[in-house]
């Protein structure tokens, strides 16, 4: 039993830092979505007023 939880727990901080590591992947290799790019980026006819 408590083989199979260690396997368990190993397997799923693996699967976090997984997640994590594709999540940061995507968000800095973001070029297409206007909302999750900084302002500063933005060129001026794509920045929302009042931000």
């Amino acid at each position: 039993m408590t083989g199979a939880v260690t396997v368990s727990a190993v397997v799923g901080l693996l699967s976090l830092f997984a997640g994590v590591a594709l999540g940061w992947y995507l968000r800095s290799s973001n070029d297409w979505c206007a909302e999750c790019t900084q302002p500063e980026q933005l060129p001026n006819s794509l920045q929302r007023p009042g931000v």
